[in-house]
């Protein structure tokens, strides 16, 4: 990153390497904090690629809200700060970075396309007009598509065949998830990241990030939900068939449960937020009645306050509990809910509420488990929890992408990648 160099950082400065091949940077741009994650690609072997983690950073999200810039300066203070932790960390420069985001303005589209084969034989010519054919379908309009999403293919109704090449069929079909956002959150984003001098390689979508990171593979395969509940939106992606079917994003998070402390205690923000995470819980203990502690009321904290704990954990449960109610409908409105309701993983900062597990299983009535990231290397303690998911996530698509590049380059069948790179930009 190209910024002003304080005098005391310039020893440090001069042996810093730049960017090299191989090395990814992450940021998430949350609501409550900026996560960037320098990463490094290793060959392990001719077939096996893994990624792990060889710098990071974080601090509090200012200028952001509910996934959308409110103030420009500010955010880019704040994705300053933490690429500048990260790089101090790595003791590398950064040149490019991708970016994962949240906010209802992300949506996803599911266009279903079919065509007749006269000859009988699957050709590559086959494949490519058949995907062109049901982009074709997708009207953008004012969105900007930031994910297509290829499901197996369809041949002569038999789901789930990962390469058509060749077979005899009478039909080809194909499935086409696009995951797309409004335009003007997307070009604030990339007016700030040009700001600092980086390149953007690419956005990726929160709720696809989130999952990538905490699903195992059979739960990609068999149907399973991933619901991050970060500080001011919740999002909700549904795989099935190892890719996903569905995403979706809610504005309710964290920040809300801590405005409601602030009003419901009549003490100020910050407080507030300090009081949910010493003393939250989302389920009533039997003595919690019998417990008080004391909270500010001004900002100066020269007035003090008494409260119930029993009153707290009121308030943290009516809020957390109309957080899943709502995750739940936009579930039920995916059309996939019987298919992968069986299998919820929770995730995001929000998650590590005391008792957000068991009321989600209450009301979701399945099994739930808390999903951190699990298949990158170099993660410490204090950044492998769930509020680094997302992050986490953006590293494991770029790792995925590798992958495809090499398997690509390997078997000389470029042209799904190439129609895919026509259209959007990047490989997907």
């Amino acid at each position: 990153m190209k910024s002003n160099i304080k005098q005391e950082d310039l020893f440090a400065k001069q042996f810093k390497s730049s960017q090299s091949k191989g090395v990814i940077t992450a940021i998430d741009i949350g609501s409550d904090k900026i996560v960037c994650l320098i990463a490094k690609i290793d060959e392990i072997t001719r077939e096996k690629r893994a990624i792990r983690v060889i710098g990071s950073g974080y601090c509090q999200s200012k200028g952001i809200r509910n996934g959308r810039i409110i103030d420009p300066k500010e955010a880019e203070k704040s994705i300053r700060l933490a690429l500048d932790k990260a790089e101090q960390n790595a003791n590398i420069e950064v040149n490019n970075v991708y970016i994962c985001i949240s906010g209802n303005f992300i949506k996803s589209h599911v266009i279903k396309g079919k065509l007749e084969i006269p000859d009988k034989t699957i050709n590559q010519e086959h494949v490519s007009n058949v995907i062109a054919l049901t982009h074709e379908k997708y009207k953008v309009g004012d969105q900007r598509i930031m994910h297509i999403v290829p499901s197996k293919f369809f041949v002569d109704g038999a789901r789930n065949v990962a390469d058509p090449t060749g077979l005899i069929a009478d039909n080809l079909g194909v499935e086409l998830n696009y995951i797309t956002s409004d335009q003007n959150p997307l070009i604030n984003i990339e007016n700030i990241i040009q700001n600092i001098h980086l390149n953007l390689k690419g956005i990726v979508a929160k709720p696809y990030a989130s999952a990538l990171a905490c699903l195992q593979d059979h739960e990609l395969d068999f149907g399973s939900i991933c619901i991050d509940i970060g500080c001011g939106t919740t999002s909700i992606s549904i795989f099935f068939e190892g890719t996903i079917v569905f995403a979706s994003t809610i504005n309710l998070g964290g920040w809300h449960i801590t405005n409601d402390i602030a009003y419901g205690l009549n003490t100020p923000f910050e407080h507030a937020e300090g009081i949910k995470n010493l003393f939250g819980n989302a389920i009533m203990g039997s003595k919690d009645s019998e417990q008080y502690y004391e909270v500010p009321s001004d900002e100066d904290n020269s007035i003090m306050k008494k409260f119930k704990l029993s009153d707290l954990v009121s308030i943290i449960r009516h809020r957390f509990e109309e957080i899943i109610e709502e995750a739940e409908k936009v579930i039920e409105r995916s059309g996939y809910s019987d298919l992968a309701k069986r299998n919820i993983v929770l995730t995001g900062g929000t998650s590590e509420l005391r008792g957000s597990i068991e009321i989600a299983k209450r009301i979701l009535d399945t099994n739930i488990r808390l999903g951190i990231p699990i298949k990158i290397g170099g993660l410490s303690e204090d950044i492998g929890g769930p509020s680094f998911a997302a992050c986490s996530g953006v590293l494991m698509h770029c790792l995925k992408q590798s992958k495809k590049e090499h398997e690509t380059i390997k078997n000389n069948r470029s042209s799904i990648n190439k129609f895919f790179k026509n259209i959007m930009g990047a490989d997907f």
